[in-house]
């Protein structure tokens, strides 16, 4: 198994650690955080190159890489489902609130919580970017005039990739880490008074030449990671549970699953992830929330006319969220030699959009991108979907530039073997 944890900053650096997480299964019910939300900017960030941009949100919320050849793959994105049925009510779930109240009073579970949601993706799927969110109340100031917070000294947030979850109890042996990022000092609010500010940042793994190239496969099958750098090797063929059954896929619908996990950190409760002596503000106070919007697939709403609604996944849609399912997991803060632990599967009651005001989904906001085009042949290299003098140039450059073309951790003859094969059996248009 080829496993490896990205080291990227939050904006500027960052620190990986690999915890090990168990299952959900019987859904509980949890309220939603209500609250009128402000969303600021969506922040392109990659994180070979050190490169930030910045855009004041306005229709969209969402950008590919900027190769110019990323596309969604697979997407739950935030906005309200019942807005076509007049409501305006501003839901997001609260990850990290010293209040308590978000989490219905549960006081274990008010701070350092991790929330994992998960979905289904076909097998051999490369992602080359990765978008993640976050709603905040801490106050910020934007002395630059990027139209962003500054940033709030150790306020950081933990996302994960795992491969082969469907975020149940039955099946334990069978999630595995597959890409890990830790963003320090994330921009706080600075929206108008009495809003949350909310924030969407696009995480591009690509920089250009495969020796610096942070890209991932999602349940690799064959053992080649394809254009990706790295991947969890055959985790799509694992049984470690000797059931006779592939591990990733669960719920029996010929896709792979794969989950992915949030944790935030609070200013003020000794991290220094800067490493520049200054841990933030004091002990979180009330005011101190930080979250995650909500989020949903292409689709729409259908009432059943029992009191329940269903969402109708268009699978036929560009980036269907498949496999999305109304409900997620939660897990306990770690414990010192245990690690972090299942507390239970959680849901808001079910998806409505009628009474005083509509039940939100319980899925999260999240999205991946994959290279347009590049799927006709693993010797496509650039992406084109063709293969032409320009993939073997690129070829050449990535293994001048130290590329594992057939991902055997090694720049030798044999990855020279391989893209010739590749190349000679075509395939592209």
């Amino acid at each position: 198994m080829n496993r490896k944890q990205l080291l990227v900053c939050a904006l500027v650096g960052t620190v990986c650690s690999m915890d090990s997480i168990a299952s959900a299964d019987s859904p509980v019910m949890l309220e939603p955080t209500i609250g009128r939300v402000q969303q600021i900017a969506h922040i392109y960030y990659n994180v070979a190159l050190n490169e930030r941009v910045v855009t004041v949100l306005g229709d969209s919320q969402t950008a590919p890489a900027d190769t110019g050849n990323s596309v969604p793959i697979w997407a739950s994105t935030g906005g309200n489902p019942c807005a076509d049925q007049g409501y305006l009510s501003s839901f997001y779930f609260a990850v990290d609130d010293p209040t308590n109240t978000s989490m219905g009073g549960a006081t274990a579970l008010a701070t350092n919580i991790t929330v994992l949601d998960m979905g289904d993706i076909a097998l051999d799927t490369v992602v080359d970017c990765v978008q993640v969110n976050w709603v905040v109340s801490h106050p910020d100031a934007d002395s630059d005039s990027d139209s962003i917070g500054d940033g709030v000294e150790e306020l950081a947030g933990q996302w994960m990739v795992w491969d082969a979850d469907n975020g149940r109890v039955v099946n334990q042996s069978t999630r595995l880490p597959l890409v890990e990022f830790l963003f320090f000092n994330l921009p706080g609010n600075i929206a108008e008074p009495g809003f949350l500010s909310g924030y969407t940042l696009d995480v591009d793994l690509v920089a250009g030449f495969t020796a610096s190239d942070l890209t991932f496969e999602i349940g690799d099958s064959d053992g080649d990671c394809q254009s990706a750098s790295f991947c969890n090797s055959n985790i799509a063929n694992m049984d470690n549970d000797f059931d006779s059954l592939p591990d990733s896929d669960l719920d029996g619908d010929g896709l792979f699953d794969f989950s992915w996990t949030v944790r935030f950190y609070q200013p003020g409760i000794g991290n220094d992830f800067d490493s520049d002596s200054d841990t933030g503000s004091a002990a979180p106070s009330s005011s101190d929330s930080i979250g995650i919007n909500f989020g949903f697939p292409e689709g729409s709403a259908t009432d059943n006319g029992d009191g329940t609604w269903t969402w109708n996944i268009d699978t036929m849609a560009e980036a269907a969220g498949t496999g999305a399912e109304d409900g997620f997991a939660i897990y306990n803060p770690p414990i010192p030699g245990v690690g972090i632990t299942h507390n239970g599967f959680y849901w808001f009651g079910g998806f409505a959009c009628e009474g005083d005001q509509y039940t939100p989904p319980a899925m999260f906001q999240f999205v991946l991108y994959g290279p347009a085009g590049g799927g006709c042949s693993p010797a496509d290299v650039n992406g084109d979907n063709q293969l032409n003098f320009f993939d073997v140039s690129q070829f050449i450059q990535d293994y001048n530039n130290g590329g594992d073309y057939n991902g055997d951790g090694a720049t030798n003859f044999f990855d020279v073997s391989q893209f010739i094969q590749d190349y000679n059996a075509g395939g592209c248009p």
